[in-house]
């Protein structure tokens, strides 16, 4: 369980999210402020805070291979939430799938290849928009937290930082993350990356939040509906999407999936069902997870590792609920100019 805890200090711009912008309620980008102890590291609660500038430069290699800090800014990934999805693009076509693929298949996959939304994510975003807009600030100051040992454990594989958001609102220190789950605008979705403390935090909240039956608990749905090809990501300002923004919701990292399928299997691209699918994984790499009570007793190391697969019955039955299961964290690494491993602070 890592003990250390990297803090960047930065500002927030509230127009960045929809119906301003097209940032949803769980991705942020953050501007790190240019003074010099704007991202600093301490190695333990008992350790003082150290500037560091290890992420000057630097690159993060994973699915993508790109510079953590771009113009300034860090891309959050909002950890222990997904809020539903507000635009997911079907994935690009692997190599595989392309090889003797016909023109007409490949054009008819990019004729569906569109931002789709689920149910919710307009509304989610939206009353994220409106907490932080309350405020009367267009930018506000904020701290980006996360605990982490090294810095191979602070970016995704897409270099995302996954963290924390902490803003003022009302004279009141608020935790983005948790007045996501709090109020209902988004499911906890653990990652092996998280430690027990941030995970029993948001089972707390989701408690709450379920008995409450709030927007995403009370539209939970049991099982997987048929795909929507005509919800699409609203534009800037379509609030009217609004009044009939709701219906059925899946978890957005199995929405994320089924979209990916849908999208192939109305093209002609695959042939498999979406059991199979979802069982084979992206790339071949299937995804793996753990169920909570197996991993907050066993931890990463011993914990039963499960293909996602098995928690979804004949590609339609959701065997499982948002906070009972926790997903690997897909590998990324960070490295110097020079191209190695940055292995400290």
């Amino acid at each position: 369980m890592p003990v250390g805890l990297l803090e960047v200090e930065g500002t927030i711009e509230v127009s960045q999210f929809w119906p301003e912008g097209r940032s949803d309620a769980d991705t942020t980008k953050v501007v790190v402020n240019v003074a010099a102890d704007a991202i600093r590291f301490r190695k333990n609660d008992q350790s003082t805070f150290q500037t560091t500038h290890v992420f000057d430069n630097a690159k993060v290699k994973g699915r993508t291979n790109t510079a953590p800090i771009k113009n300034g800014k860090l891309t959050i990934r909002l950890q222990g939430i997904d809020a539903p999805e507000l635009h997911y693009m079907p994935s690009p076509l692997s190599p595989a799938e392309k090889k003797g693929l016909t023109d007409a298949k490949r054009q008819a996959y990019h004729e569906v290849t569109h931002s789709y939304r689920q149910f919710l994510g307009a509304t989610s975003t939206k009353a994220l928009h409106d907490f932080l807009a309350d405020t009367g600030e267009a930018t506000l100051a904020c701290r980006v937290f996360t605990r982490v040992d090294t810095p191979n454990e602070v970016f995704d594989t897409y270099g995302r930082l996954v963290g924390d958001i902490e803003v003022t609102v009302a004279n009141k220190t608020v935790d983005i993350n948790h007045w996501l789950v709090e109020h209902g605008f988004a499911y906890p979705t653990f990652y092996s990356s998280m430690n027990d403390d941030e995970i029993r935090a948001f089972l707390a909240l989701a408690k709450t939040a379920r008995t409450k039956k709030l927007p995403v608990w009370k539209n939970l749905a049991k099982t997987i509906p048929a795909f929507d090809f005509s919800l699409r990501e609203p534009k800037a300002n379509e609030t009217d999407v609004l009044a009939t923004d709701k219906g059925p919701v899946i978890l957005p990292k199995l929405f994320r999936r089924y979209t990916n399928w849908s999208a192939r299997k109305t093209a002609k691209v695959t042939s498999q069902n979406f059991q199979k699918f979802l069982s084979a994984g992206s790339g071949g790499k299937p995804d793996t997870c753990y169920k909570i009570d197996d991993f907050l007793s066993n931890g990463v190391h011993s914990a039963t590792p499960r293909n996602f697969a098995e928690f979804v019955e004949g590609g339609k039955t959701i065997k499982f609920q948002p906070d009972g299961l926790v997903f690997g964290e897909a590998p990324s690494t960070l490295v110097g100019p020079d191209g190695k491993v940055i292995a400290g602070f």
